[in-house]
């Protein structure tokens, strides 16, 4: 979705009744098509706007509020196979690193000196991401677009930080750039931050 004056775009993905916006992580919002003398509102989050399709793929419309916003409304296609993300991910910065180089940190309680791993890894399936960061072992359930672009999740991966939503700019068979956001206690509250062109490897 495209504001034309504002040049703002969010990517919405629409399923039978709800709707999701990846770039803000809102999740299963519900949405309807309202009809008023044979012209069609879309209602969505507390939101109206009036549309008109133009084509299969298009359409145009005007939301409504205290500054009215004209609006068109596109049909993306996929960049790439949406599977490619499935596999087991490396941090580049660690990629080629020799462990004997690495000084483990020491190791939290209850566990061994034995439980180290070398280098952290993601392993991501189709609705659950694993991450192996040293000695900490955290998994969490996704979302995957139906583009494959955005996965939100909910990932302490390491420390007290916490994973919430990727955005994969470029993804092949074995190399993928996202940005990442990651949440983290501060002054008795969180701050969120956004990672970008984080470069992950595929791991053979």
């Amino acid at each position: 979705m495209t504001s034309i004056g504002e040049k703002d775009t969010l990517t919405i993905e629409f399923k039978d009744s709800t709707f999701t916006v990846f770039e803000y992580n809102d999740r299963d919002l519900p949405w309807r098509i309202a009809t008023f003398d044979n012209k069609d509102f879309l209602v969505f989050d507390n939101r109206i706007m009036a549309i008109k399709q133009n084509n299969i793929d298009n359409y145009v419309g005007l939301l409504i509020s205290e500054k009215d916003y004209d609006i068109r409304l596109e049909k993306r296609k996929p960049k790439w196979d949406k599977e490619l993300i499935f596999g087991t991910w490396v941090e580049e910065k660690y990629f080629n690193t020799d462990p004997i180089n690495i000084l483990p940190p020491p190791p939290p309680p209850n566990t061994e000196e034995n439980d180290f791993e070398f280098p952290p890894y993601y392993v991501i399936t189709k609705d659950t991401i694993y991450s192996n960061f040293y000695y900490k072992k955290s998994k969490s359930k996704i979302d995957i677009s139906n583009l494959g672009e955005f996965i939100s999740l909910n990932l302490n991966s390491k420390f007290d930080d916490k994973e919430t939503n990727w955005r994969i700019k470029s993804l092949n068979d074995s190399i993928m750039i996202l940005d990442r956001t990651i949440t983290y206690p501060h002054d008795n509250s969180y701050h969120s931050e956004r990672e970008r062109d984080l470069k992950l490897i595929k791991k053979r």
